[in-house]
């Protein structure tokens, strides 16, 4: 009995597979499919990516343009700024605006930390019979300039990424305003700047404080 005849659309796939070189190929790999191709390979050294960390550390206001020149300086190579943005970005940078904070002596600082430790174990119970009041003058500043720096987010709120917010000729308002797990007071507008005795004459004037407190139930000992 002979041999089957193959199907002519199947000889041509052979013949184009052996022009392809894939018969070669499956006796010296013993595949036949695609390899993986190689990476692209990277711009930087870790060396390079290294030096890179310690430019934006050294000085967090330079630019994306003034990075890449000074990296540069130390490549065989030149690299463009878009190269160093993407390399900022993949390290975890980012190039922002810092935020604005109330400035704080280190001294005031340990005793914020030193009453958040002491309240640190009290419930929700516990802080809805508090009362808390609070003042803050707005000031309205003429100049519009913003310091953006290279920083990580984590790092957002170190002291070396903050702006200290500060006084201005532009005008200034001032508002008191008080809150509790009842609820919230009216908010009071002032002209004057906020010292000690306008804000005693703000609790003794403030009928709607009183008005506050009444509703809350009774033989509640709230805090204040």
């Amino acid at each position: 009995m002979g041999k089957k005849s193959i199907d002519p659309y199947v000889r041509a796939q052979v013949v184009a597979l052996h022009d392809a070189g894939l018969n070669q190929k499956y006796k010296q790999l013993g595949r036949f499919d695609d390899l993986k191709h190689t990476e692209r390979p990277k711009k930087l050294s870790g060396r390079e990516i290294r030096h890179l960390k310690r430019l934006v550390k050294g000085d967090s206001h330079l630019s994306a343009s003034k990075i890449a020149s000074d990296l540069n300086t130390s490549l065989p190579k030149p690299i463009k700024t878009r190269t160093v943005r993407r390399y900022l970005k993949h390290l975890g940078f980012e190039y922002v605006v810092k935020i604005k904070k109330q400035w704080l002596s280190a001294r005031r600082r340990q005793k914020c930390i030193a009453w958040y430790k002491q309240y640190l174990n009290w419930t929700k119970y516990d802080w809805g019979k508090v009362i808390f009041s609070d003042e803050s003058t707005i000031y309205v500043l003429k100049r519009k300039n913003q310091c953006k720096i290279w920083r990580m987010d984590k790092k957002k709120l170190l002291p070396e990424c903050l702006q200290q917010t500060n006084t201005g000729d532009g005008g200034n308002v001032g508002i008191w305003g008080g809150i509790s797990g009842f609820g919230t007071t009216i908010a009071k507008i002032c002209t004057e700047n906020m010292n000690g005795q306008l804000y005693c004459n703000i609790l003794q004037l403030q009928t709607e404080l009183k008005r506050f407190v009444a509703k809350f139930p009774k033989k509640t000992k709230m805090i204040y």
